[in-house]
């Protein structure tokens, strides 16, 4: 599935959905305080947002994805800033790198992405050197789309595991005994012009509507293009355009 994700992104999908995300993006970077000769690791960088904020401080950093259009792009951001960076091929979940070598793990709605969360927590602790600061986001489950997923399945959603991150409890449990950890809560605002939009948008790269689709046969496609659409379109505003809040968890950690 990660694989069918990045075909989506390499389209031109994501940064559709990453242009609004700027703002977290800063938030992240001002609050783990990165600046010069911090040595940062940005995991499952995307399109190197995160990683260009942070070497335009001043930091080595060097940025990891999954997949090479990706990375592809990452190099094209770089290249247009002016930013120096290492981006590596390679999976969050198994880091090419020794132990303790960073000073900053960073990730902007990225590592949540990979299935084995134990692997993640091991990987990115083993990587931190002592008292390395930890900053990630992560969706907090949503309720109206939980709901509309069951109503077309009772099987388990491949991806859905991503909004355990965004339980403080979960993090705890896959954190709490490497890290000093604390929590913040947030909403970044997805805003478009229709629930088709946001429809054309989640069906291409969000993992657990890329999944349901793919279970589907194609009247209950239509069916749930339908309900989908119905749901964003409830957040019409008076102005026009559909503005939509994405509940998410900024975790803040220090390496003990």
């Amino acid at each position: 599935m990660l694989c069918d994700m990045s075909d989506a992104w390499s389209a031109g999908v994501y940064e559709r959905l990453a242009a609004g995300f700027g703002p977290v993006q800063d938030g992240l970077v001002e609050a783990l305080r990165i600046g010069p000769g911090d040595r940062v690791l940005d995991l499952a960088t995307g399109t190197g947002e995160i990683a260009v904020r942070a070497a335009a401080r001043g930091a080595q950093v060097t940025a990891i994805d999954l997949a090479e259009p990706m990375l592809e792009k990452a190099r094209r951001r770089a290249g247009e800033a002016g930013a120096a960076l290492t981006l590596d091929l390679g999976d969050v979940e198994y880091l090419p790198y020794e132990d303790g070598c960073f000073d900053v793990l960073v990730s902007s709605f990225g590592l949540i992405a990979a299935p084995d969360h134990a692997n993640v927590a091991a990987e990115v602790a083993r990587v931190a050197c002592p008292g390395a600061r930890l900053g990630f986001t992560a969706w907090k489950p949503n309720p109206k789309l939980g709901e509309l997923y069951r109503r077309f399945t009772e099987d388990p959603i491949e991806g859905r595991e991503a909004y355990e991150w965004g339980r403080e409890d979960h993090v705890v449990d896959m954190l709490g005994d490497d890290f000093e950890l604390e929590f913040e809560d947030g909403t970044l605002w997805l805003e478009a012009e229709s629930g088709e939009e946001i429809w054309q948008l989640f069906s291409e790269t969000a993992t657990p509507v890329v999944s349901l689709i793919e279970r589907l046969d194609a009247k209950g496609v239509e069916d749930l293009h339908r309900a989908f659409v119905d749901l964003y379109e409830s957040y019409r505003t008076e102005e026009g355009g559909v503005r939509a809040p994405r509940r998410y968890l900024l975790v803040l950690g220090r390496r003990k």
